[in-house]
């Protein structure tokens, strides 16, 4: 793994080599971050934080990002390869991220805990992808490309949902909700949010639908 300082930024980057198969990991969540593809670069990630950069390593395909206990998160961005599929997790959720994955053949994302304020342009999967958030997750936004169809299924307490054309202001009771012809292709979503979610929007990226807004 390389690494270079200029001023306040701090680059990482670590080269592709063999690796056929990439998984990125957020032991301590993620915040202020943004998250990239790049088909062209010969790089397995490249990332650059301004200040002090979470602990990042890299065994195999495998890059781990650790933010410090009691530090600040720094404002930062990783880029990731689109010459492997990747999977993604993030252990204690995310808040304050944009993940465009448009590119990427993605195997899974998961953010355990929640999110806040997350938004993930998805790419157009092979198979049944599978996206999990933990419960709790509030201002989130899915972005899956035009003709994907989506199942998703929403634990109870659920507030402000949004899924195509869909919505619901609230509901007690556990919500599942299929696309027009979900069960007759293989290139497809599963989409599983936990108990509590609020302000949740799931469209595609030829659709214009309203962003929920906080409780008015």
């Amino acid at each position: 793994m390389t690494r270079t300082r200029t001023g306040t930024v701090q680059e990482l980057a670590a080269p592709l080599g063999s690796v056929d198969v990439g998984q990125l990991v957020f032991t301590r969540g993620a915040a202020h971050l943004t998250i990239e593809v790049d088909d062209s670069m010969e790089d397995l990630y490249r990332a650059r934080f301004e200040g002090k950069v979470p602990d990042i390593r890299v065994d195999g395909g495998t890059v781990t990002v650790k933010y410090r206990i009691g530090m600040r998160p720094p404002h930062g961005e990783i880029v990731l390869s689109g010459r492997v599929p990747w999977a993604i997790r993030a252990h204690m959720g995310m808040s304050h991220v944009v993940a465009d994955l448009e590119g990427l053949e993605l195997r899974g994302l998961e953010i355990s805990a929640g999110a806040s304020q997350v938004e993930v342009r998805l790419p157009r999967p092979k198979d049944t992808a599978r996206v999990r958030i933990g419960g709790g997750a509030s201002d989130v936004e899915l972005i899956r490309p035009a003709g994907v169809p989506v199942r998703v299924h929403i634990g109870d307490g659920v507030s402000k949902l949004a899924i195509d054309e869909f919505r619901l202001g609230s509901a007690d009771g556990k919500t599942d909700w299929r696309s027009p012809g979900y069960e007759q292709v293989a290139s497809r979503y599963d989409v599983e949010i936990g108990a509590g979610a609020s302000r949740v929007t799931i469209r595609t990226s030829e659709q214009v639908v309203d962003r929920l807004t906080s409780s008015g």
